[in-house]
């Protein structure tokens, strides 16, 4: 279950608090690993509004991926989409300009939830007490993405301290 859903189960309107999420589906694609020896670090592009943008990343393994990139989604599946890989190799052969498209091969994909829907500004995600709506002891986290998972231990600080504040 998602956390726009928990809210709205404890009575919360979501439209009126801000809580809407908006999926966003990211889809990754694999570097053939013959080619995987010509990436050692991690390469971003310059951010886009909905996201980092196709970049390189490295697994545990030593594989090398491509990914994500953002779509906006009615209904969460994680197939990925073939077509797709013209985007991802355009954007992989700026920094790799010796691989070809038969090189990137369909890998996984996720859905994450955004605060912001198709063509609004960026909205950060929302850690709040919702004690003032009448649920007092509700820590409402809405909308994390990736930088708050990375962050999870500092929100975990944080949460663990509205709720002594709320128990006081």
């Amino acid at each position: 279950m998602c956390s726009d859903r928990i809210a709205q189960l404890a009575g919360i309107d979501l439209a009126k608090a801000g809580y809407l999420l908006h999926y966003c589906k990211g889809q990754y694609f694999s570097l053939n690993p013959e080619k995987g020896h010509l990436v050692h670090r991690l390469v971003y592009p310059v951010p886009e509004q909905s996201g980092v943008g196709i970049h390189i990343t490295l697994s545990a393994d030593g594989s090398v991926r491509l990914g994500p990139d953002t779509k906006y989604v009615d209904k969460i599946e994680y197939t990925v989409n073939e077509n797709d890989k013209g985007d991802f190799y355009r954007a992989a052969h700026r920094y790799l300009p010796s691989i070809e498209p038969d090189d990137l091969l369909p890998d996984f994909a996720g859905v994450r939830p955004k605060l912001q829907g198709r063509g609004e500004g960026f909205r950060d995600y929302i850690i709040r007490d919702e004690t003032d709506k009448g649920l007092p002891g509700l820590i409402n986290l809405i909308g994390v993405e990736s930088p708050g998972l990375t962050a999870s231990p500092a929100i975990a600080k944080y949460v663990a301290g509205l709720t002594a504040e709320a128990l006081n």
